[in-house]
């Protein structure tokens, strides 16, 4: 061993990973600023990269002999990376699969009589819950564009008075019981509109007449 490499201070494990890790998040939150509709999931997705340098910086260090300090603060840090990686990738798989509402160009409107929305992109869970008197009619209306759509209408229960995926066109639902309803939507990278409206006992032609017609 040289004077030289003797005297050179010792780099603590990790630390190199860390600075990528500070260096692309900085970045990441700099594009998300200037580029609103960027699509951040990519960024999560990403996350195992922190494992990975964090590997090949040790497997480098280990080879070459590097004077790499393994003490407990390094092994800290090291903790502290891989639990970062890991909580990552765990916000990923769930954004992957829908547990996070994410849309744009979305237009949405909730009262105690309606729910629609409106969207060039939707992918996540959004709900709303309507009180209704029994002989109300719940009609909607879903049209999908592209994507994946599921609905599911709830009593106070958790009773599905309607379900199904890939819904489109007409809905109507008759009400039995007075009470609070639930309205679920779950879209997968969908683009479209549903609409879904009370329509009062009082306004809901009697069926004789209906006959009649």
């Amino acid at each position: 061993m040289t004077a030289s490499e003797a005297t050179r201070p010792q780099r603590r494990v990790g630390t190199f990973t860390l600075g990528i890790v500070l260096v692309v998040a900085g970045f990441a939150m700099l594009a998300s600023l200037l580029w609103p509709r960027l699509e951040t999931g990519l960024l999560l997705k990403a996350s195992p990269l922190i494992l990975v340098a964090l590997g090949v910086e040790t497997l480098l260090s280990a080879r070459g002999g590097g004077r790499v300090k393994y003490d407990w603060l390094g092994m800290i840090l090291c903790f502290l990376l891989v639990s970062v990686g890991m909580i990552f990738y765990a916000a990923a798989w769930a954004y992957e699969n829908g547990e996070f509402f994410n849309a744009y160009n979305c237009s949405r409107y909730a009262d105690e009589t309606s729910f629609r929305m409106d969207y060039e992109f939707f992918n996540g869970f959004d709900s709303h819950t309507l009180y209704l008197d029994r002989g109300d009619v719940l009609e909607g209306r879903i049209d999908t564009c592209t994507g994946w759509l599921e609905v599911e209408i709830c009593d106070e229960d958790g009773e599905a008075i309607l379900e199904g995926a890939a819904l489109n066109g007409d809905q109507s639902v008759e009400i039995s019981q007075t009470g609070y309803y639930t309205i679920l939507v779950h879209g997968r990278k969908t683009s479209g509109e549903f609409a879904f409206a009370r329509v009062p006992a009082e306004e809901t032609p009697p069926a004789e007449t209906e006959e009649a017609a």
